[in-house]
């Protein structure tokens, strides 16, 4: 299957579509007891016409994991990740972001993964950018966006500012255009709240709500929950020892670039502390570098080792999905 995805063209392209749609089928068909939690006031929003347990709703969901998979596809060529240019990228952020049966939900990390990955795109772009003052505004102003819809998103502003010193010389000027873009969305929000007087519950529910230290919700099968984790810890662990792999022979503009990419890893790890009504779907803000770094993974390994990695890893995924099936209780 595999070997489909090793190209770059657009006819390829579309088979993720078909291999996002056969990782949610089990969405279709399975009951869940997940709801979302601690979501922003975009998320709110937007849960008050699109109840998340509805066939609308898992559609909306593998529409957005193509979009992204196509988006991360042409973000991982235009900047070389790879010498090889392939269809990787996309196709391993899709299997992640479809591990475990939580993530097959409308859940708000969806959506601040996809401006999230808009202000990755913007701040790709910068390097070495004489003017570059709209980008810079726009990592600012869709880092701020996606903590509207999953607030603890917030602590990518220092990702913001961390990719700037390093792929750009430290301007005090660029660091304000930064978070000036980060105030604006705020600012629209709060006024559009106030004007439909509900600036006390955005607050209620941006803050107050939306915080907490070590915030775990608690689940109802802890061993499962505890092999979910390990399951996508893997692709976390692999992405870790892979560092030095990632940079062998890179350029200085990739490496910098890649380096940015486990600044998100680690930021994302770090909202496990600030976090509130923490459920496995949190696992999903990993999920945009760890999709680039599994590609880079698998391009280092031999095709047919590679093939027998990914349909054992689809195995594992699918017996999560259809676990209730395979092992009734």
């Amino acid at each position: 299957m595999l070997s489909l995805f090793r190209t770059n063209q657009l006819l390829f392209s579309l088979l993720l579509i078909f291999y996002a749609a056969a990782l949610h089928i089990a969405a279709f068909i399975t009951e869940t007891n997940w709801h979302p939690t601690s979501y922003g006031i975009l998320s709110a929003w937007l849960y008050d016409w699109l109840p998340h347990h509805t066939p609308l709703a898992h559609s909306i969901v593998v529409l957005l994991l193509v979009i992204q998979a196509t988006a991360l596809n042409a973000i991982a060529a235009m900047h070389r990740f790879s010498d090889n240019v392939t269809l990787f990228p996309g196709l391993f952020y899709i299997l992640i972001a479809s591990a475990i049966p939580e993530f097959l939900q409308l859940s708000p990390l969806h959506f601040a993964n996809t401006a999230l990955l808009i202000a990755i795109s913007e701040m790709m772009k910068i390097y070495k950018k004489p003017a570059c003052a709209d980008n810079i505004f726009n990592i600012g102003f869709w880092v701020a966006v996606s903590s509207l819809f999953y607030p603890s998103y917030l602590i990518f502003v220092p990702f913001g500012l961390i990719g700037l010193n390093n792929l750009r010389a430290f301007n005090l000027r660029e660091s304000l255009i930064l978070l000036s873009g980060v105030v604006v969305p705020y600012l629209l929000t709060g006024t559009f709240a106030f004007w439909t007087d509900q600036l006390e519950w955005l607050m209620d529910l941006q803050v107050m709500q939306a915080f907490a230290l070590f915030g775990f919700l608690p689940v109802q099968d802890v061993v499962e929950a505890y092999f979910k984790i390990a399951f996508v810890d893997l692709f976390l662990l692999t992405a870790i020892l892979s560092y030095g792999a990632y940079l062998y022979k890179k350029n200085i503009q990739v490496q910098k670039k890649i380096s940015l990419l486990y600044w998100v890893l680690l930021l994302g790890g770090l909202t496990l502390t600030i976090q509130a009504g923490i459920q496995l779907d949190h696992m999903l803000i990993l999920a945009i570098p760890l999709g680039i770094m599994m590609a880079l993974s698998f391009l280092n390994i031999r095709p047919h080792w590679a093939e027998t990695l990914h349909f054992f890893i689809l195995l594992v995924v699918f017996f999560f999905q259809y676990r209730q099936f395979i092992l009734p209780e």
